[in-house]
This record gives C-alpha cells, structure tokens and sequence, in this order.
C-alpha cells in the first residue's frame, strides 16, 4: 500500500510551476508566426501592443503583405499601418485621430483616394460583439446596434449583417452580426510568466476576446517577466491564459506613446500618455512625405525597441511616470493659470456646451435618469458639467466612458476622454460590453447619453462616417450603439448650414432617440419625430427675433421655431470658470475671438 503522505509531499505540498517557456525576442515572434494576407488583431486594452507593430513595420514595410486589420480604432500609432502600406483591410469602428482632438486623418484620406485600403465599417460594441461570439465558437450575435443605419445596408451586402425573425417573439426582427476571429492577436500587458499567463489592468475597452478567438493565437509583450507565483498571487488581474499565447515578448514600455494605468501592485509603476510624442504624430500626418520621414525616424530607421527606448529617453518615461499621479493635474493646471485668468466673456462654443450642460442636467432630473454617458470633446464637457449642477441639487448620477470607466469623477487640466488622471477616481473599470452594451444600452438602462454631431437633419439623424462628395469622417465609435439603445440622446453641435442639413449624407447613428440638440446659437426640441427650435442664447444676439434669423441662415432645413419660444439667460460666471478648469488649453473650446 502507498504512503499517501508520501505523496501528498512529492506531489501536492508546493504547487506547480510551468515548465513551457515562450520567451522569445519581439523580432523572432513576428519572423515566426506572422505571415503575409493574415487577419490581424491589435487588441486596444488600456494599453496598446505599439511596440509589436513597430517591429511589424519594420519586418513588412515594402513586402505588401495586404494584411487585413481589426480593432475597434484605426487611431494614433495604428495609422501607421496604414502610412506603411501593409494594410490591405481595416475593419474598425473609427478611423481618425483622437487626441488631442477627434477628427479625420490626413493618412486615411490619401489611402482613400488611391485605393491602397478598404475600410469596413462597425461601431465600437459591435466589434467586441463579433469577436466575443468567434472567441465562444458560436456562428453569429444578437446585437441592438445598427439597425436603421447605413452601415446595416453596406454590412447586409458584404454578408456580415442580417436581420431575422426573432424566433420567441413572433412579428420582431431580431439583427445578428457575423462571428469573427483574427487569425493572431498582439497584446501588450503589465506582467506575464514565461509560459504566458497575462496580468492586464482595466479598463479593457474592447476586452480581449479578439486574442481568445485568434485561430493562431497571442503575441504577447510585457513590460515585466514574473513567475509563477507571482500571477498566483495576481490572478484577479489575468486577462489571457497561457495556452492561447505563442510567443512572450519582454518589451518595456511597449504601449508608448499611449500610457498603462495600474492601481494596487507595488511593482507596477503606472505612465501616462505621451502627448507631446502623440501631437507630434498627428502634425507629421499632413503631407505623405513628411509622415514617411517621421515612420523612418521612429521606427524603420531603429533596429529594434532598446533603440526605440533609446530614442525617447529615459527622462522622459520618468515625466510620464510623474503625470500619471493622481494629483499631477494640480501643476498643469497652474501652469496655464495666468492665461486662464485674462480670459474673457464666453464663446459660442463655450455658451453651447454650458446650455447643453444645463439641459443635460435638467433632463436628468425631469427623466429620473441614472446614468450619464458621453461622447468626446464637447459632449464630454457638457456631461461633466452637469453632474456638478446635479451634485449642487443632491443629485448623484453615474458617469460613464464607452471605454470601460464608470463613475469617474473628472479632473482639471485635461478634456481628453481617457485621461489616466480619470482612472483613479471610478468606481468601476471595466469594457465595452459591460459599460457601453448593458449600463448604457442594456435593457434597464436608464442612461442619458450626450453625443457630438458631424451632420445632422431635422430627424435627428447624425453623420459622422462620410459625406456625399465621398470625403471621409471618422466613423461611428460608440455613437451608433448609444443612439440606437440608450433611454435618450442629447446631441451638440456648432449651428453652421453644412452641418445642419436637409438630410444627412450617410446615416451612421438614427435620431429616434435623439431628444433635444444644442447647438450655438439656441437649443432644439424633439416634436412630432422633428427637431424644433424652442429658446435662443442671448449672447448670441441682440433679441430673440435677431438670433432667430441668424440661426435660419445657417440652418440647412425649413426651421421649425416653437410658438413661445425661450430667451435663454448666458453662461454664469462659475459655470464658465469650471468649464475652462477642465480645459485650460481650449483644445475643445476654440479661440475666443472667431471661435
């Protein structure tokens, strides 16, 4: 007979370690596994794989590999794919630039107009959604987005979208969207063991279930090797089980320009975003010879990630690690005090976002809604205004990012969404598909959403994809998902006769949702399914009548201006002062003079 104790000591007094070691350098990881015509997945954690597709580039660049690109945004460092002529595909949600201010990118447009890329488009759940139904091995998903939009028309034609009968509830239509799984996945995370257990902190924005659904699998970069006990001790925070990764990659800082936000591990030494690397990005975007000059200075012309480190330089991965402290708002936000406190009377922008701010607020007390999500820029600083005049009435409302933040509490000296100064102050990181698919667009959601417009008609119905000359935007986002699943919608946009149009080029988000607008000049209600004017700033004229008038000459459809209609008083002396705190270099608040 066996001595259990015996075995009970070989066996099971310590725990097991694995022996599989995948660690392999970043070159060799791509020279082995990743071939030309792949479906690639650069998975947008918090944190993005740059490092891996730096070496991509470098390994590719003048190849035509035609690979086909997936994420939920074609964005910064990711435009560089495209700028280097290895993308053949891009199946996004955005393609643009996103900091410091959203908009179209100089890089799309050129392979737009020379065909080098097709872009199919999506919005931000509905990636997630595709690849977490290719991760499960189930064919298709039921999604609430898209449906009455013209990505549903495109998709339906590309055999990606359908709409079908909803088999429990007879006479509904039901949409569904086609699984997908990338051939491989490129992740970047805080800590991995050699076998590849990844630690990744939240929040996961599109979440890793492009790299559990990769038919080849992981490449993984870390900024830190551990062992096996430390994982252990971490295993709240493992994203990504070793046996879906094939190649672990020590790359330090292998998310930068874009920072890594950690919370609660000593060993982990959180960076923020480099934004003077991430503008300088954006500026060499506008001619193709200068965006070549910068791919070679950044990334052909350095062998490797040492020379990359090299390059951006130790002091300045030390000044990252400074701004990314929690108080660190305090010294940006007096280094622009003296420009702050010549400011003047408000802007129109300024007036609009304060006046969307106020209405945002008052339908939320009228609606009882619990939660406000919003979108980038002005929309952001509308919503975050309001939770303060909330607050002032003993209101609490939970703010939410589509991104995976819930219930931040914004800080000074940044109108970026996804500002690591944010992150400390939630009360839950999370993904796309808990913040955005269920709190904001759930079946219990009570979520008044606020939301930028590009173009927009009298329905309600926002463009934010292309328009009719073929002149391309920079796609849906979240903005679909919200529009077409949230309790109600707010929409912001600055009053000029081409953006307010008789009816919108190319329905990316539906207004069947859309409430109110707010635009420069005076604030429009939802009536009978049209938006009708209904009050008008008076610091945008000298009478109501005056406005009234000026709003008609930069309207592009027969305006509709309510019987009694409101003279709405301006901007408060502490609503200005708190909308500029958020963003003291007006990135999103224009020049005062012709702004």
């Amino acid at each position: 007979m066996s001595d259990w104790r015996t075995l009970v000591a070989d066996r099971l007094d310590s725990l097991h370690s694995p022996r599989i070691d995948k660690c392999v350098s970043l070159a060799d990881a791509i020279r082995r596994f990743v071939e030309p015509g792949m479906t690639l997945n650069p998975v947008s954690l918090q944190a993005r794989p740059v490092a891996a597709l730096h070496e991509l580039i470098r390994q590719f660049h003048g190849r035509d590999p035609r690979f086909t690109f997936v994420s939920s945004s074609l964005s910064g460092n990711y435009l560089q794919l495209v700028g280097a002529g290895i993308l053949e595909k891009a199946v996004i949600s955005f393609a643009g630039e996103g900091y410091p201010t959203p908009g179209p990118s100089p890089v799309v447009a050129r392979a737009l107009e020379t065909n080098s890329c097709e872009f199919e488009h999506w919005t931000m759940l509905t990636l997630s959604q595709r690849l977490l139904a290719g991760a499960q091995g189930v064919p298709f998903a039921p999604t609430r987005s898209l449906i009455g939009s013209d990505m549903a028309t495109e998709l339906r034609g590309q055999g990606v979208y359908e709409e079908i009968d909803d088999p429990f509830s007879p006479g509904r239509r039901q949409a569904v969207i086609r699984a997908l799984c990338p051939d491989i996945s490129f992740v970047h995370c805080w800590a991995a063991d050699p076998s590849g257990n990844a630690i990744c902190f939240p929040p996961h924005q599109e979440n890793v279930y492009g790299a559990l659904a990769a038919k080849r699998g992981v490449v993984l970069t870390a900024h830190h090797i551990v062992d096996a006990e430390f994982v252990r001790r971490h295993s709240h925070l493992v994203r990504i089980p070793a046996d879906r990764v094939i190649a672990v990659c020590h790359v330090p800082y292998g998310s930068h320009p874009y920072g890594n936000y950690a919370s609660g591990v000593p060993e982990f030494t959180p960076y923020a975003n480099d934004y003077a690397h991430m503008r300088e990005h954006r500026q060499a975007q506008e001619s193709g010879e200068r965006y070549e000059r910068w791919l070679r200075e950044w990334i052909l012309d350095l062998d490797d990630h040492e020379n990359y480190l090299a390059a951006v330089g130790q002091e300045s991965f030390a000044e990252l690690e400074r701004d990314a402290a929690p108080q660190s708002w305090r010294r940006d936000l007096e280094a622009n005090s003296e420009a702050m406190d010549a400011l003047g009377p408000a802007g129109p922008i300024e007036e609009m976002i304060v006046q969307a701010a106020r209405i945002t607020a008052q339908r939320a007390r009228e609606g009882g809604f619990e939660t406000l999500l919003s979108g980038v820029g002005q929309a952001a600083l509308a919503a975050w205004l309001a939770t303060h005049s909330l607050r002032d009435d003993g209101i609490d409302v939970t703010l939410l990012a589509e991104t995976g933040m819930v219930g931040h509490d914004p800080r000074p000296a940044d109108p970026f969404l996804i500002n690591y100064r944010n992150m400390p102050t939630t009360t839950q990181l999370t993904d796309v598909i808990e913040a955005l698919g269920i709190h904001a667009c759930g079946a219990a959601n009570r979520c008044l959403a606020t939301l930028g417009a590009a173009q927009v008609d009298r329905f309600g119905n926002v463009n934010s994809t292309r328009t009719k000359s073929g002149r391309f935007l920079v796609g849906s986002g979240g903005a679909n998902d919200v529009a077409n699943a949230s309790a109600e919608t707010l929409l912001v946009a600055r009053q000029q006769a081409r953006s307010f149009v008789e009816k919108v080029d190319f329905v990316t988000s539906p207004g069947d949702r859309v409430g109110g607008l707010v635009s420069t000049h005076g604030r429009y209600e939802r009536r009978e399914g049209r938006l009708v004017l209904t009050g008008v700033f008076q610091s945008a004229g000298e009478s109501p009548q005056e406005v009234v008038e000026e709003i008609r000459a930069l309207c592009g459809w027969s305006l509709e201006v309510a019987p009694e209609l409101d003279w709405i008083p301006p901007a408060s002396r502490e609503e200005l002062t708190l909308l500029r705190v958020f963003d003291p270099e007006r990135f999103f608040l224009g020049r005062l003079t012709g702004n």
